[in-house]
């Protein structure tokens, strides 16, 4: 490795430090993992003594990190890294702590940029209305993720461990202060509604009134939604003005796509097994992804601060449809 501050091993000093929790001392983690002393670890953050090959090997395992994300692609191969799905209850903490990681280290960057591809409605917002949040974390860990403990058991949000909602303010609170672009198209809102209409169907509800609450809860995170995109801003108090835009597509999504734009923290979420993410690190596949996103922004019409009329039948279209299955259940 190059000995100098913008070398190969100064970035990967960087992606060591953006794996840390923000409590946790860089010089102190290193030391211990490697069996180090302190003055070892600074020469080696310094630039003066490279990381040694085993070294390597073993940060990257600590803090899954993909080292050959640093280094220059000849083909077009490109790494990920993800998280084993498992039928554990415990599994959903873990992944919503590893986005909660993440939202801290955006927050914390000065220059940052979020632009999401959704897919349904981004968990993000549905944070903000516990019910609609839990419902989706238990549908998940129910109908896609198997777990024993929820096998034929109906609906019931005390299932799921305290800290889901504890962990979900956080991330909410974080996000509703940082600048984001979300690019909806008309089957954003359709996954949920769904969702509660098969559980209706299929009697996973203790009792039809609790799907009616539920499209009540959903018909009022719309308005919410409707009153950022008004106002173009996330945020319930000022200082955040235009940190929301918002976009209607026209154009198939595919997937849910999440571009993290921070000059030492940038990477590609990429959205698999219904909830999962896979990401990548890799510039080349970064800046493609840039251009792929900024391509379907430029055909979208972006319905956030402006596009009154247009932003008006967006919502109201979606808020039929949840009308649609409320009446379809009483």
């Amino acid at each position: 490795m190059v000995k100098k501050p913008d070398s190969l091993q100064q970035n990967f000093i960087d992606s060591i430090k953006h794996s840390l929790s923000a409590n946790l001392s860089l010089v102190d983690e290193l030391a211990e993992l490697l069996g180090l002393s302190t003055d070892s670890v600074y020469r080696r953050i310094r630039g003066e003594t490279t990381f040694t090959f085993d070294e390597i090997i073993k940060i990257c395992n600590a803090y899954h990190i993909s080292f050959d994300s640093f280094c220059k692609q000849e083909n077009d191969i490109v790494s990920f890294t993800y998280s084993h799905l498992t039928n554990d209850v415990s599994f959903i903490i873990e992944y919503l702590q590893r986005i909660l990681n993440d939202m801290k280290i955006i927050d914390n960057a000065k220059e940052k940029e979020i632009i999401y591809t959704a897919e349904d409605i981004p968990l993000f917002h549905l944070f903000k209305f516990p019910e609609l949040a839990s419902f989706k974390i238990f549908y998940w860990m129910k109908s896609v993720m198997n777990v024993p403990s929820f096998e034929g058991k109906k609906y019931d949000p005390l299932l799921l461990p305290k800290e889901v909602s504890e962990i979900g303010k956080k991330i909410i609170e974080i996000y509703k202060r940082n600048p984001s672009t979300e690019i909806w198209n008309d089957r954003t809102i359709s996954s949920i509604i769904k969702q509660i209409d098969f559980y209706y169907e299929a009697g996973i509800f203790h009792e039809n009134e609790m799907a009616v609450h539920l499209c009540d809860v959903l018909s009022a995170a719309l308005n919410d939604i409707q009153q950022q995109a008004e106002k173009a801003t996330k945020a319930d108090v000022a200082g955040f003005e235009g940190n929301f835009a918002l976009y209607n597509s026209d154009i198939e999504l595919g997937n849910n796509y999440i571009l993290v734009n921070i000059p030492t923290f940038r990477r590609v979420y990429i959205r698999y097994h219904t909830f999962n993410n896979m990401i990548s690190i890799n510039n080349s596949f970064c800046n493609e992804t840039e251009l792929w996103l900024k391509g379907i922004m430029k055909k979208s019409t972006l319905i956030s601060g402006v596009s009154e009329k247009q932003r008006n039948l967006y919502f109201m279209k979606a808020q039929e449809q949840v009308a649609q299955l409320k009446n379809k259940i009483k």
